[in-house]
Parts: structure tokens; sequence; C-alpha cells
């Protein structure tokens, strides 16, 4: 039996882009949706998603940057230096002027499209003037006003200037429901994909549970103000791995393996492998692909992962003497990395520290695990 479904997209600012990997995502999957509800950067993304226009949101997200919101860049990509760009405008501006994403949308926003499609549609705002949450739907939206709810709903205050409509001024519907589930059940949804980007914002109750898929970020995506090329880039990564992990069309948590390549590798050796479970063997290893700094957003096979792995460690530097003497008398704090590749070490040369294995059990176990993969160290 068909179920009307509903993508429900939760505000986040630049964290927007993990949206568009989640679309992809969807689009290769072949999913079909009849409802989209979104809460600021959500709505946005969402009122693409009704046109069925994936390829021009890929282009918007390439062009919104912080040069050329602000004419310039912060002084890095830190969220300090980022804070403080936004922070100085606000000071000189009441915020940053929306004006420039207002001529994007209304540049790329083809209404004709957006009104006819089949896919309904609703988003949440907030009038600051009224101190009331605004809630609209495809059909109570005047298409000459589109752009400006969009962009109500989307006003990051005080990051952001208020949106003025009317006389009435808007801010983030954040304020009031960063994540419209219950809109889309308002609207007729009977299942649910839910895209959460786990942003500042309120949640409203939700009153009915219904068949949901729920996909947020497992790692760690880009500061919701840093927009970014590149970091759109990986968030958009990031949410296309997830949701095919959420389809259970991928393995894994932190990291992303082809399916079932965990799986023939834990049942083929388990019987040397130090973990009970096949959930705990993939944690350790994406332990080790933490500590070593694998790139989070591939996707992996499991000899292409060790792969990996082996050349990162293969470029560490030896540990010197006094590093091996801190750790031998437990004087100075070591780092998760410098104890596996102190053990590993250890463990190529035949011997065993008994006493630090028991104390730093963890990292020991690590490092036998690097032993039974093959991976060297100080050859």
């Amino acid at each position: 039996m068909y179920l009307k479904t509903a993508v429900v997209l939760s505000g986040g600012g630049a964290k927007g882009s993990y949206q568009l990997g989640v679309w992809k995502a969807l689009r290769e999957l072949h999913i079909k949706y009849d409802i989209v509800t979104g809460t600021s950067i959500g709505a946005l993304n969402g009122v693409f998603m009704c046109e069925n226009s994936y390829f021009k949101a890929k282009r918007i997200w390439k062009r919104i940057n912080l040069e050329y919101l602000f004419n310039k860049l912060p002084k890095s990509n830190k969220e300090i230096d980022i804070l403080k760009l936004f922070g100085s405008n606000f000071i000189k501006n009441g915020g940053m002027d929306i004006k420039r994403i207002e001529t994007i949308l209304e540049e790329s926003v083809n209404k004709r499209k957006f009104y006819n499609s089949k896919i309904d549609f609703g988003l949440i705002t907030y009038n600051f003037t009224t101190r009331k949450p605004l809630i609209l739907t495809k059909d109570t939206i005047p298409e000459d006003k589109l752009i400006d709810y969009l962009m109500a709903s989307a006003t990051c205050f005080p990051a952001f200037k208020m949106k003025e409509i009317d006389g009435d001024k808007y801010i983030d519907g954040g304020y009031y429901d960063n994540l419209p589930i219950e809109l889309a059940i308002e609207l007729g949804a009977e299942s649910l994909i839910i895209v959460d980007l786990k942003a500042p914002g309120f949640k409203k109750k939700v009153n009915k549970q219904i068949d949901s898929i729920i996909i947020k970020p497992r790692n760690n995506i880009s500061f919701f103000l840093n927009f970014n090329e590149e970091a759109a880039k990986i968030n958009a990564k990031l949410g296309y791995n997830d949701t095919l992990k959420a389809f259970k069309k991928l393995d894994g948590n932190k990291f992303t393996f082809r399916k079932n390549t965990i799986n023939k590798y834990y049942i083929n050796n388990k019987d040397i492998l130090l973990d009970t479970t096949e959930k705990q063997f993939l944690s350790s290893i994406e332990q080790l692909g933490k500590t070593f700094k694998l790139d989070e957003s591939k996707i992996y096979s499991f000899k292409s992962f060790i792969r990996e792995l082996r050349k990162k460690i293969e470029i560490e530097e030896t540990l010197d003497k006094k590093t091996i003497r801190n750790i031998k008398s437990l004087t100075k704090k070591i780092n998760s990395k410098t104890l596996i590749l102190f053990f590993l070490s250890h463990l190529e040369n035949g011997k065993n520290p008994k006493k630090l294995s028991k104390v730093f059990s963890k990292e020991y176990k690590l490092a036998k695990y690097l032993q039974i993969l093959g991976v060297e160290y100080g050859k």
C-alpha cells in the first residue's frame, strides 16, 4: 500500500548543504515524495525539491559563500573568526543584508514550476512584530510574495537582518519550530523522511507518531554560519552517505563502507579478532580511522580502508627516545595515536609492555588490530 510521504527539512544555515546530499541519494534510490516542509534553509532547499530542480540547487550552493555575502572573507574558517565577521556586521548594519540571497532566489526559483508541481509545500517563519509564528503552505503563499516568505523563514536574526513584509518584521522559523514534522502530518503525510541538521532552534512537540526514517549528521559538519564551497561539498557527501546508510544501502557509522564489506571480513576472520560482535569490531575499526584522520566523507571497501590506514601510518615519524621514556614513566599526557604507534612498534619487535597495555587497554587493543590487519610501523 502506498503511503503519502513527506520530506521534512530542518533549519541550519550553512549546514543545509548536507540536505543536498540527502536529496542526491533519494534521487538515486528513486524515492518519491508528495510533501516537503522546511524551516529556514530547509524551506529554501525545499522549494527546489518541489520544483525537482536538483542541479539548479547544486549550482546555487556553489554561489553562496561568505565572500559573496560580505565582499570579504573572515581571517580563517574558525568559528570565532566567522562570528567576528557576523558580529562586526551586526554592530555596523544590524545584521547581514539578505538582498544578495534574495537576488539568487529571484533569479532561480521557477514560480510556474513550483506552483504547478504536484508536490505540496509548507514553511514556518516567525512574525517578530506580532510575536506569533506564521505557518504557510503552497496554497496560502501569494505568488508575488513567495520569495519574501522564503526569506522570512530563513532570516537567522541577529546574524541576518529581519525581513519586512507588509509592515511586519519576520525572523527565522527556527525560533518557533526548526523541524516542521507536525506541519507535514497536518498536510496529510503518512510516512516521513526527516532530515535533522542538529542546528540551534526550537522543535515543536509532535502529537502523532507515524513511520519515519530519520537522517542526521553522524559526523561533524560545518559551522552553521560558515558558507564555504569546500565545506558545502563535504557536507553534501556526508548527507549522501548518511542517507544511503539510513536506507541500508551502505554500512558504517562515522565512516562509510560498501554494503557487507565489513560483515564479510568479520565472518571470515572472527576467530582471530578481538571483538565478540560485528558491531564492536566496526567500532574498533572506525576508531582507528578517527585516530589517524582518514577522510570521513569517502565510501570505502574494507580493503581500501586498510590501504588508506596503512598510508597514514607509513608517513608517521618514528617515536623518539624521549617520547618513549615519557610513555613508559607515565609522566606526560600522551595522545591516543602516539600510544597506538608505541604499542604497535613493540608488538612488531615481539615485546609486550604488560603494565602499560593494562593501563591503556583501548590503545593496546587497537595496536593489536593493526598487527592483525598487516599494518606496519617503523619499518
